[in-house]
């Protein structure tokens, strides 16, 4: 139970953590990705008013003064004379057809209400503008109107393709992920450390605990058979005494039914210690079904409950297991069919065979299991009977079934009967 609990926590805990250092390095890289765009707007900004001064002088051709930047900056350009006239334009490329992007950088630059020719007869340049293009590209623009020094006034359109937050992120991003794997690595060590010291009191005492139901488990093995064989004969010295022989009786089965209480309780004692021997041989499950069948076949019939066996059409292949446990488990939940059925109510013993696994399941007609119950049903010391009248019955069979299936590798549980009942199965993985 302590190491289901320590795993889930370990889980939550570095879960916990890491979701925030995975939140701290995205709000980096997201700010890192800022910083980088926003360098390198400035820096077009900056080419741009370069270009733009050298532009003014009518001695420079535009093709001599834009190429450079053309070549160098990937920056593309427009230049038209006063009456529209185009001078000079960039052969660059982008993913957006550059029609489509001009109308789309005209537009917004009106929608800026950037100076016109009408308005000014100096040189002036616009702000950064940003859109978008048809492929998820994304571009700066900057619009400028150039008066040489002749007088001589240009208009003059500049875009330049963003850098995706890929390629902003990209050199940086092998350190962010090393970063994010020692991070984890230092957060599952540094946690299991500090969880082992946290859960290791109550280990401790959980282990004392163990140690004492086993020990008091099996030191009561003694005085129960001293009692049962000193009422065996007292019963026997009591011939014609029918007050004493009800009284031993009494005894026996009160007895009795304490030993198989501390039957019980070591077994689990030895399944929480880890101590259970798992004696695995070759089971022929249609030779152990049968026994189970002639087993409780003569107690059904006594109570008057049908017994019916859904299994002989069917051969089974031979399962490497321990075919005590496995007899054990399914004596569990005849046991439990049993107790839980009414007169003349049917038992089925139904087996099924798939290709990853055979299915076992004890069918009764009973009282079944309401849906409050049914999660815990497998629990230590769970009683469905919360008025305890049922005193043949401790709340271990199921657990123990349960804890017998784990050292098998299969699984059990449980489903509504239609009609009413339950039905209680065993899955056993084919290997």
């Amino acid at each position: 139970m302590l190491e289901h609990l320590y795993k889930k926590l370990h889980l939550i805990f570095i879960g916990s953590i890491m979701s925030i250092i995975t939140v701290i390095i995205g709000i980096l890289c997201n700010d890192s990705i800022d910083n980088k765009r926003q360098n390198d707007s400035i820096f077009f900004e900056r080419l741009s008013m370069l270009m733009i001064y050298e532009l003014e002088n009518p001695k420079k051709s535009p093709q001599t003064v834009i190429r450079p930047y053309e070549d160098n900056y990937s920056i593309f350009a427009v230049l038209k004379d006063a009456q529209g006239n185009v001078i000079y334009q960039s052969a660059l490329l982008f993913p957006t057809d550059i029609t489509f992007l001009l109308r789309q950088f005209t537009e917004k630059a009106n929608s800026e209400s950037v100076t016109t020719l009408d308005q000014t007869m100096a040189t002036t340049q616009s702000g950064i503008l940003s859109f978008s293009g048809c492929s998820h590209d994304k571009y700066w623009g900057i619009s400028a109107i150039v008066i040489d020094k002749n007088g001589t006034p240009f208009y003059l359109r500049l875009l330049h393709q963003q850098t995706t937050a890929f390629e902003l992120i990209g050199k940086q991003l092998p350190f962010y992920m090393l970063l994010w794997v020692i991070s984890l690595f230092c957060i599952v060590i540094i946690s299991r450390f500090l969880l082992k010291h946290a859960i290791a009191p109550t280990e401790k005492v959980l282990k004392s605990q163990k140690d004492f139901v086993a020990a008091a488990s099996h030191e009561l093995k003694a005085p129960l058979a001293v009692i049962l064989a000193n009422n065996d004969k007292i019963n026997r010295l009591s011939d014609g005494m029918p007050d004493i022989q009800k009284a031993t009786n009494m005894i026996d089965a009160e007895t009795m039914r304490m030993s198989k209480l501390v039957r019980d309780m070591l077994l689990l004692a030895s399944s929480d210690s880890g101590t259970r021997n798992i004696n695995k041989t070759a089971v022929n499950i249609d030779t152990l079904l049968i026994t189970l069948y002639e087993t409780y076949e003569p107690i059904c019939s006594q109570k008057r409950m049908p017994l019916d066996a859904d299994f002989m059409d069917v051969h089974f292949p031979i399962l490497y297991t321990d075919r005590e446990c496995l007899f054990q488990i399914l004596s569990i939940f005849m046991d439990n069919a049993i107790s839980h059925s009414k007169t003349k109510a049917p038992i089925q013993i139904k087996a099924t065979l798939s290709r990853k696994a055979i299915t076992i399941s004890v069918i009764d007609h009973g009282q079944g299991i309401s849906a409050e119950d049914k999660p815990y049903i497998f629990d230590r010391f769970y009683c469905a009977d919360k008025s305890h009248t049922d005193k043949s019955h401790f709340g271990l069979g199921l657990s123990i079934a349960k804890e017998l299936a784990g050292f098998l590798s299969a699984n059990v549980g449980v489903q509504n009967t239609e009609g009413g009942g339950a039905a209680f199965f065993l899955t056993l993985p084919l290997k």
